[in-house]
């Protein structure tokens, strides 16, 4: 992608900082901040620069356990054209994306409707289904998983709309990308770690979720009323998680002193959280923090008194299901998640 220059980077790190809430400190006193990264540094910068970058996000890692990322490899023309071929599917009538539902934790592809998925972290059944009656999480999603042969150990196929040129295309792309994305980020955690550079590299390859997700309009009433979130607070279960946001806004991370705080938008970045595996594999030296979506209050609001939409794609990154970690066996603790959610 084009690289941000040197003045620009330090302007959206100036923008950056002064959306964060000042003087806030983790319980071990270091400061909870979501640095930028600028990622060309470790890809193609001198040694150096290449430290400067990995202490960065392992800055980010050890505190808030989120990141800004920029320069990663993926234009925003590239992502644009992603993010239309989302729009594309879920504009589809209902009748068409319910054909092939998402109705299996241990092959998670498909389709969930409104109110389908409850994210959170209660452990429970039942008070998942409490909370599903109480505080349902307002959005759709497509979760496109590997294709057969890219992860062996799982042969699960994706069903594809046949009615949308070009998208299985532009998601399988878009899958490869986000893949070796994440490959470069893990090793440059591992060398933050001091551990061997190619150690998560060794674990294989996982079978990763690409998710599209979409929120669509709601009443604003709804959005103020107590509790009511489009993703309720929750962690992420695998390594890490790349996250595309369209310029809505409504992610929010949860900060030692129990508050919620926005991370908004930034042109050209990618949001990267830190995610359950990766926290209890280190020992929580790495931080695997609470967020949630909602609807800030600056999202436009239609002539309607409704909330305007809002779209944004993640993908879930998911080390081999069989590599063993006592006492947590990764493959069994994702679907366990996964279970208890719908």
């Amino acid at each position: 992608m084009p690289c941000v220059s040197k003045r620009n980077f330090d302007m959206i790190e100036q923008s950056v900082s002064a959306r964060m809430p000042s003087k806030i400190e983790d319980p071990v006193n270091r400061p909870f901040t979501i640095p930028l990264v600028d990622f060309s540094k470790y890809l193609y910068g001198t040694l150096e620069e290449q430290e400067e970058c990995i202490q960065t996000i392992m800055s980010g890692f050890t505190t808030s356990g989120f990141l800004y990322l920029i320069n990663s490899g993926i234009s925003v023309d590239e992502l644009d054209s992603v993010f239309a071929q989302s729009k594309a599917y879920f504009d589809q009538p209902l009748s068409e994306k319910a054909k092939f539902p998402n109705d299996n934790p241990h092959v998670n592809r498909g389709y969930s409707g409104m109110g389908v998925e409850k994210v959170s972290n209660v452990f429970d059944p039942n008070g998942i289904e409490q909370l599903r009656k109480q505080e349902p999480d307002v959005k759709e999603s497509l979760e496109i998983g590997s294709e057969p042969g890219h992860y062996p150990m799982k042969n699960d196929v994706n069903i594809w709309p046949s009615n949308l040129p070009g998208f299985k295309e532009k998601m399988s792309w878009f899958y490869k990308r986000c893949d070796d994305l994440h490959q470069d980020l893990l090793e440059a955690i591992a060398l933050g770690l001091e551990i061997k550079k190619s150690f998560f590299r060794d674990i294989k390859n996982g079978d990763h979720v690409l998710r599209l997700l979409h929120y669509p309009s709601i009443e604003k009433s709804y959005m103020e009323k107590e509790g009511a979130a489009r993703i309720g607070s929750h962690t992420d279960y695998g390594t890490v998680t790349l996250i595309f946001q369209d310029g809505t806004g409504g992610l929010q991370v949860q900060y030692p002193d129990g508050n919620f705080y926005d991370v908004d938008p930034v042109p050209g970045a990618i949001v990267i959280n830190c995610c359950d595996l990766l926290q209890i594999w280190t020992n929580d030296v790495l931080k695997s923090t609470h967020h949630r979506v909602r609807s800030p209050t600056k999202v436009p609001v239609t002539s309607d008194g409704k909330y305007a939409p809002r779209y944004s794609i993640a993908f879930f990154c998911h080390p081999d299901h069989d590599s063993k970690y006592e006492p947590t066996v990764p493959g069994e603790w994702i679907a366990n998640r996964l279970k208890i959610s719908y």
